[in-house]
């Protein structure tokens, strides 16, 4: 292939095991999303850079350096969507669903796109499945959208080898002493830290634990806890959501370290963390969002939500489950006279389900065989003038090579209890 028209760094082809993967965990997810009483919300993949620059926070590493934005032909900045909340908030005002009980609990599903650097578990073009609750600051909303991860996990059957990791973040009340001490902190070691780092502390100095330098991070080590400065509220808040997990016997670990890649986080944030996949082991988080719907004109409406990164996901199911083989047949023709009648045999045997290959196009009956084997098919369905003219098929085990002679009433049942 010529290299001029190969595919970019960063963005991946997904086929064959990673498909039925990447199925599996949008399948799971929305079996539980509507479980729980969610409604699906469709996003344009382009929004207005502003709206990313406003909610994700200037002084991220997303805005700063991870998003794919430029002018379009209207002079008009524009951004392709890094992460799902924001667009989703739009959406909620701007179609006035807030009236509408219904959209107070919505999901999402679809593909996110940061200019970083490539490496395992990190793309430039990556999918996201999310959910996004408004309207209420009780904890009950935090344990419930928490507790819908972690059956999403279960049923994937990963969560023995994830940590849920949980922290809080503090409110407007808490937060600025926080940061005050962190920056004291910061600049009693600033010769020490990074140039991005050095940055992060003008334009948010929380910023700084997102920071992937070992020298920052270990500094950070000694930084003071967030969880030594909560007031009284936020204490209770995260105190209330540990008990709620405790009851439901849902394994959790307090990292006071823990403050999320993203500036309108409030209160209580939660990571995901995949023991087993590299450095990049993160692979669902979100938290509590109280301020981002008035930020954005709206009325003062809590929210708690989280997101969940699929090819990160698909990293950690290849280590846990064996992709099942699946049941398939072709039918092959002896000659072109039998074409007529082997389409009619496809026919009934789709109506069951069943997934089916015609090979009657191709010439030869060795060649239909040869290519049955190569696309891994269970059975073959052979159709010759004998076969039609009693309206039956010879069915041949692909695995075995037994073959037998059946009437169309019974082909479907055999197929389908003998897998």
């Amino acid at each position: 292939m010529d290299e001029r028209y190969s595919r970019l760094r960063g963005f991946l082809d997904l086929y064959g095991d990673d498909v039925f993967l990447f199925n599996l965990i949008e399948d799971t997810f929305i079996k539980y999303t509507k479980a729980y009483g969610f409604e699906e919300i469709k996003l344009p993949i382009l929004e207005r850079t502003e709206l990313f620059v406003r909610s994700i926070g200037e002084g991220s590493d997303i805005v700063a350096k991870e998003m794919f934005s430029f002018e379009d032909k209207g002079g008009r900045k524009v951004t392709m969507r890094p992460e799902g909340t924001a667009g989703v908030v739009r959406a909620i005002l701007e179609n006035n669903l807030f009236s509408n009980p219904k959209y107070h609990k919505v999901y999402y599903i679809g593909p996110m796109f940061r200019a970083e650097r490539p490496q395992a578990g990190r793309l430039r073009q990556f999918h996201q499945i999310g959910v996004e609750w408004f309207g209420s600051d009780s904890v009950i909303v935090d344990f419930e959208t928490i507790s819908l991860l972690w059956n999403i996990l279960l049923d994937l059957k990963i969560s023995p080898k994830v940590d849920l990791v949980i922290n809080s973040v503090g409110c407007d009340e808490c937060v600025h002493k926080y940061k005050d001490d962190l920056k004291v902190f910061f600049d009693k070691n600033y010769e020490n830290f990074c140039k991005d780092c050095k940055t992060r502390r003008e334009k948010n100095v929380l910023r700084i634990f997102d920071c992937k330098n070992h020298s920052c991070q270990n500094i950070l080590k000694e930084a003071p806890k967030i969880t030594d400065k909560l007031c009284k509220n936020c204490v209770t808040h995260l105190e209330s959501l540990e008990n709620w997990l405790s009851k439901a016997s849902i394994p959790f670990l307090v990292d006071p370290h823990l403050v999320r890649g993203l500036d309108y986080y409030t209160r209580n944030v939660f990571e995901v963390r995949y023991r087993g996949i590299g450095a990049q082991n993160a692979i669902a988080g979100g938290g509590r969002y109280n301020n981002l719907v008035s930020e954005f004109g709206g009325p003062n409406i809590p929210a708690f939500g989280f997101a969940m990164g699929v090819e990160r996901t698909i990293l950690a199911l290849k280590e846990n489950i064996t992709v099942p083989e699946e049941l398939s047949v072709a039918v092959c023709s002896i000659s072109p006279n039998e074409a007529e009648f082997s389409l009619k045999v496809a026919s009934l045997i789709r109506s069951k389900g069943l997934k089916t290959h015609v090979l009657s196009y191709l010439d030869g009956i060795g060649k239909q065989m040869k290519t049955a084997s190569k696309i891994g098919v269970k059975f073959a369905i052979i159709v010759g003038e004998d076969e039609v003219k009693e309206e039956k098929v010879t069915l041949k085990n692909m695995a075995t090579g037994e073959q037998k002679k059946l009437p169309l009433t019974s082909l479907a049942e055999t197929i389908l209890t003998n897998p």
